[in-house]
């Protein structure tokens, strides 16, 4: 009898986890995307900072991508991964999820110059990013997207079949809708090859 309260819980524990991280399956790590979780193993407990997914698309020349941000405060309104040749911001592609004044997810991309300036790269062509999905609650900020391997277009975005090491953020945004000063921040010790 106390084997079924356990199975119950267990099953409780798990939605709860899958819920707090908005649309992020976790479900699927490990057999259909490959996945990041800060810090590790939190989507057990679901109190995930970040949570990264990645897959080949059907397409065969993209990816899809999820990227997850908890969210601490109203003033949180972007969640970014950076793809960094090393561990230390500035020269990298960045791709964020950020709330727009409407409340809505929207992708925006950038580029982190040396300095720390952060300067948007303007529209993408939807043939090498956009946004399949997206969600904002009071407690998170999500978005899926596809993105070329290879992009054709704007080559300031990554090129997934490179190793990077992978610099998340989170932070609030500046009144012109651009990235501000991220209030928090992690970086992956590994590199990470996307496409491979």
């Amino acid at each position: 009898m106390a084997f079924k309260y356990l199975i119950v819980l267990a099953c409780i524990v798990s939605a709860l986890a899958q819920m707090s991280s908005s649309n992020f399956d976790a479900s699927k790590c490990g057999t259909q995307k490959r996945c990041i979780n800060i810090p590790n193993n939190c989507q057990s407990s679901g109190n995930c900072q970040y949570q990264i997914s990645y897959a080949p698309a059907g397409d065969g020349k993209s990816m899809i991508i999820e990227l997850y941000g908890r969210r601490d405060s109203p003033s949180m309104q972007y969640v970014a991964i950076g793809f960094s040749t090393d561990t230390q911001m500035g020269n990298e592609p960045v791709a964020a999820c950020i709330v727009t004044p409407n409340g809505q997810a929207q992708l925006s991309y950038s580029f982190n110059q040396e300095g720390r300036r952060n300067v948007p790269l303007g529209p993408i062509n939807p043939s090498d990013s956009q946004l399949l999905s997206s969600s904002v609650t009071p407690n998170s900020i999500y978005c899926k997207f596809s993105q070329s391997i290879i992009p054709t277009t704007n080559q300031a975005l990554p090129n997934l079949q490179r190793p990077y090491n992978l610099l998340l953020a989170r932070g609030p945004i500046q009144a012109n809708g651009q990235l501000a000063r991220h209030t928090d921040r992690q970086a992956l010790s590994t590199m990470t090859s996307m496409a491979q």
